[in-house]
């Protein structure tokens, strides 16, 4: 059965904003793989976008913000500790890495994924540790 005109116009309006939803995990994402390369364009993204009044997009871009943040900050103090106690060429640093990379970044690329996932969906997924925070901020807000 072929879309109705209301339908095609509904889907058309939602385009732009499932677009900047899915450009919001997918930076976050790519912040994991390639830690403060692509911070700073998600912030710029973040700040275009933190005040959004679809719900979509204001969760999505607030919570790939606040998860880039922490898992930024968590690689920011795995190289601080490293810098500090020891040598990048020491057992220290490979552990750490490790650490980070098994530990730290699954905490951040499976919900970042299923945000991607359901953004591509044009539905909402709610970061456990985070998600209903931010709707209840923006329930403030409105």
């Amino acid at each position: 059965m072929p879309p109705n005109d209301n339908e095609s116009k509904a889907n058309a309006a939602q385009g732009p904003i499932h677009g900047k939803a899915i450009i919001a995990h997918g930076l976050m994402l790519l912040n994991l793989l390639f830690p403060l390369v692509l911070y700073a364009v998600l912030t710029v993204f973040w700040w275009q976008h933190r005040r959004s009044s679809d719900t979509l997009l204001f969760v999505a871009v607030n919570q790939a913000w606040i998860a880039a943040t922490v898992s930024s900050l968590a690689f920011v103090a795995a190289n601080a500790l490293i810098w500090l106690l020891a040598t990048y060429k020491s057992t220290f640093a490979l552990i750490t890495f490790e650490v980070y990379f098994i530990v730290v970044v699954p905490v951040f690329l499976i919900p970042g994924l299923l945000g991607l996932v359901k953004s591509n969906s044009n539905s909402m997924y709610l970061y456990p540790w985070l998600g209903r925070r931010i709707l209840a901020r923006q329930a403030k807000q409105d």
